[in-house]
């Protein structure tokens, strides 16, 4: 019964708002792998503040490309004909989108930890 509840609930949302909340979802954990991966390897001196200015800086960075991603899901979703031809471009978008909210972290990550290596 359950399931066909959520079924019935996620047919009637639309795509423009699923995207929203994969993207809203996704920042959360883009945000918080930054907080628990990339700031510890960042090197610091004593009481910086540079770590958690980079930090605002990382995330203010990728805002940007996730509204537009929601204003192109708008902007779909306005066209739609009703035939179900968003679906593949709706699962490949949030793949890719979900894909960046956990390799970019790691990316970030791995940068940090050569630079300290180096230095």
């Amino acid at each position: 019964m359950a399931r066909a509840e959520h079924a019935t609930i996620r047919l009637q949302k639309s795509y423009s708002k699923r995207m929203s909340d994969h993207v809203a979802f996704a920042l959360v954990a883009y945000t918080l792998a930054l907080i628990f991966l990339v700031t510890p390897r960042m090197e610091s001196d004593g009481t910086s503040i540079f770590p958690y200015f980079l930090l605002v800086l990382l995330v203010a960075l990728v805002i940007a490309p996730c509204r537009n991603l929601e204003r192109r899901w708008q902007a779909l979703q306005a066209t739609d004909n009703g035939d179900g031809s968003l679906d593949r471009r709706f699962n490949a978008d949030r793949v890719m989108l979900w894909i960046a909210a956990v390799a970019l972290p790691a990316v970030f990550a791995l940068i940090c930890h050569i630079i300290a290596g180096v230095a």
